[in-house]
């Protein structure tokens, strides 16, 4: 085997995200889901990589026609009252994600917070915890597992939404970007 053997790599990578998988509360997932698919509209709130998946995660849920937005962005409205803010941060401590978190509150919005740590002081009304780096060990650097997993979970939510709604394939691609 040669050093630093990618294929190598990709079982570890492998097996990690398995043990996450075992440790995800499948309940609370589908939960999230289900409030997505209830609400008007969905706003996400993430920086830095976890910013990213949320990004790809949004783009995903618009494919599927939810009305969806990401916070800072320019076309991002204000949050109301019985919308959703999907805030993720890791730490659970990004305190621009944490504004974010005050914001929706006052505004009257229902919150989800995803996170790799217990946040028992951060007010939402769900916590999905994937425990990356906390119950679940990792040889990747810093966050890499966190976001790896927060996208095939939303991947997933994405896709019981999509059935939900009883769209194909070919309805997304209909969504899909053409000005590329």
């Amino acid at each position: 085997m040669a050093a630093y053997d990618v294929k190598e790599r990709i079982l570890t990578v492998i097996s990690e995200l398995d043990q996450i998988r075992d440790a995800l509360d499948g309940e609370r997932l589908n939960r999230l889901a289900d409030i997505i698919l209830q609400t008007p509209r969905v706003f996400f709130s993430g920086q830095g990589r976890s910013g990213l998946m949320v990004k790809a995660i949004a783009i995903r849920l618009m494919h599927i026609g939810i009305q969806v937005y990401v916070a800072g962005e320019s076309n991002t409205p204000a949050i109301e009252k019985n919308e959703l803010l999907v805030a993720v941060s890791s730490s659970a401590k990004t305190t621009v994600t944490l504004s974010h978190i005050a914001a929706a509150r006052k505004a009257g919005a229902k919150v989800v917070l995803i996170s790799s740590a217990p946040a028992p002081e951060v007010d939402a009304d769900i916590h999905i915890q994937i425990p990356s780096r906390t119950e679940v060990a990792t040889e990747q650097h810093a966050g890499s597992l966190f976001e790896q997993s927060l996208l095939i979970a939303g991947d997933a939510i994405a896709w019981r939404i999509q059935n939900l709604r009883g769209k194909q394939d070919a309805d997304l691609d209909k969504r899909h970007a053409n000005l590329q």
